[in-house]
């Protein structure tokens, strides 16, 4: 599947960062303590079906019915809480998909995974978002790609 830019409309990105102390999981497997800088953000987007894609049914397609917005199915509204621990390259993400919690714990939810990869990294390359905009993307599907990695090697 190939994502156009004709069938993804309306792209809001909000975006804050932040740090605080806390406890995580080391590279090693062992609590820690240390600084972490969160980034949090959430994409909007309308999608529909035109003559050179079908985003919308795609999406529809992918995606269970639970993360379905009943009154605007056409929109996602996707957020992403991420941290990255100062003192070691750990990071770790948590999404929420139209308000519910988007966990990566069954196969049911890989192909909706690879349809935001695919939105997320298509979109890190749009023309029509600014600079900061395509970054934002980028790291979106930074975050999509190492946790569903994660889930399918732990598996």
């Amino acid at each position: 599947m190939s994502i156009n830019f004709t069938g993804i409309n309306n792209i809001k990105i909000l975006k804050k960062n932040y740090d605080a102390f806390g406890t995580y999981k080391s590279v090693h497997n062992n609590l820690k303590q240390g600084n972490k800088q969160y980034t949090e953000m959430k994409i909007s987007a309308k999608l529909t079906d035109d003559e050179t894609g079908n985003h919308l049914s795609d999406y529809m397609k992918r995606t269970p019915q639970y993360f379905i917005n009943k009154e605007r199915p056409d929109t996602i509204d996707f957020y992403i809480k991420r941290f990255d621990a100062e003192d070691e390259p750990v990071s770790q993400s948590m999404f929420k998909l139209n308000d519910k919690d988007l966990i990566i714990n069954s196969d049911k939810k890989l192909p909706l995974m690879t349809f935001l990869a695919r939105f997320t990294r298509e979109s890190g390359n749009n023309p029509k978002l600014s600079m900061k905009q395509q970054i934002y993307m980028k790291l979106a599907n930074e975050s999509i790609a190492k946790e569903t990695t994660e889930y399918i090697e732990t598996k």
